[in-house]
């Protein structure tokens, strides 16, 4: 399938053009960066503390905001993910101050405080926040089943299992949306479950997962995530200089490659998207993408240039990017489609990083033909002209002296 026939654009012609507006996004993405709002690094990079929760019932993000905002635990980030009939948040809290502070149980005091439902005592257990070893042990105070009497009997083993009964449903539900669940608890007596009635209550959510990252790891995240993206772009540099054999087109590809970057790190600030391990996945898929663009442009060119007609290297090269044309376009339309189709449904946490690949693809398409082939065009009339400035000029030799002079001077002799 072709979209393009026999074009004939030239593209060199715009190149100084080009690589102006190059500049101009670089510098923007620079000031971005640098001067106005800086990388905003997500916990994978600056540290802290990463909370998936589920909540009983469609949560109000912008209420949640508000309740963190009053628990003062600095910058939080709240985003939804999974299927949005799941009900789950994620929490991000920036890294703490005070070292040894649960972040966790105080984002889970300020949820509590904050969505408790009416009636809930605070003297009752929250039975979506409990774990084991507590639960068991409230339940072993209180003897439900009234088997503290009983010789063959250990009261926390009996109720520590019954404890794990319990956990166990809840996990496999989910979350327990209220009391009523509590009668659907498999292997557990009717006076348990009026105990539970009586003294525990279904809270508002259920803590899925909690993680932390401590400043050092984020620091030495940061470092390994900025080498992994110069030693692939080192490793383009030393591929393509060995398969075309020919160090200008391995500087064209390299030089493209850190543009791309560039230019999608930079606008990625400029939007105040978070910069995390998701985005340095991204990166180094569009240094891979970017530089197959690349070496099938050089590829076309290295073909023709092996015919025995001289023609200028430009002129060449124009041939070749107007020849791979409806290949670059399909190609990048058919990837751009699966990338957009992230972006509006992939979620939120797929969300920057379709981003990034949706602006890695037109900066990567463009620089394949204004960039990489501008750049090799460019280095060879550089080294041309220096050539012609090093070779000296050639002297006339002095004209014979006429034949008479000649002759007058044979005579003499």
């Amino acid at each position: 399938m072709e979209l393009f026939r026999q074009t004939n654009i030239d593209f060199l012609r715009y190149k100084w053009i080009a690589i102006g507006a190059s500049w101009l996004m670089i510098a923007l993405g620079l000031f971005a960066i640098f001067v106005q709002k800086g990388l905003k690094f997500g916990i994978d990079f600056a540290g802290g503390t990463q909370i998936a929760v589920r909540f009983t019932q469609r949560p109000d993000l912008d209420h949640l905001r508000k309740v963190l905002d009053a628990a003062n635990l600095g910058d939080t980030g709240i985003q939804r993910y999974e299927d949005p009939s799941k009900n789950e948040v994620l929490i991000r809290v920036q890294q703490q101050k005070r070292e040894g502070r649960d972040v966790s149980h105080d984002v889970q005091d300020a949820l509590r405080s904050g969505l408790a439902p009416p009636g809930a005592a605070p003297s009752k257990l929250d039975l979506n926040r409990e774990g084991r070893d507590s639960l068991g042990g409230r339940l072993t105070a209180a003897d439900p089943d009234h088997v503290s009497g009983r010789p063959d009997v250990v009261p926390a083993d009996y109720y520590g299992k019954i404890a794990e009964r319990i956990i166990a449903y809840r996990s496999a539900a989910g979350i327990f949306r209220s009391t009523a669940d509590f009668d659907r608890l498999p292997d557990v007596s009717a006076t348990v479950k009026s105990w539970l009635k009586a003294n525990c209550f279904a809270g508002p959510f259920v803590l899925l997962s909690a993680e932390n990252v401590g400043p050092q790891v984020g620091a030495d995240l940061r470092k390994k995530a900025l080498l992994a993206v110069v030693w692939s772009i080192g490793g383009m540099l030393a591929y393509i200089a060995i398969r075309f054999r020919s160090f200008p087109f391995g500087v064209g590809a390299v030089v493209a490659l850190i543009h791309d970057t560039l230019i999608t790190v930079g606008l990625l600030a400029l939007m105040g998207r978070e910069f995390n391990l998701v985005v340095v996945a991204a990166l180094l898929t569009l240094v891979g993408y970017s530089v197959n663009d690349t070496v099938v442009v050089y590829d076309r060119v290295r073909e023709n240039q092996r015919t025995p007609k001289k023609e200028a290297l430009e002129s060449v090269i124009n041939r070749s990017i107007n020849q791979t044309l409806s290949r670059t376009v399909l190609t990048s339309g058919a990837t751009m489609l699966v990338c957009v189709a992230l972006f509006f449904l992939g979620g939120e946490v797929l969300n920057t990083f379709a981003l990034a690949l949706i602006i890695g693809i037109i900066v990567g398409t463009y620089s394949s033909i204004y960039v990489a082939a501008a750049i090799v065009v460019i280095w060879k009339d550089l080294r041309t002209r220096r050539k012609l400035q090093v070779v000296p000029a050639i002297r006339p030799a002095p004209p014979p002296p006429p034949a008479a002079a000649r002759k007058k001077k044979s005579g003499r002799r």
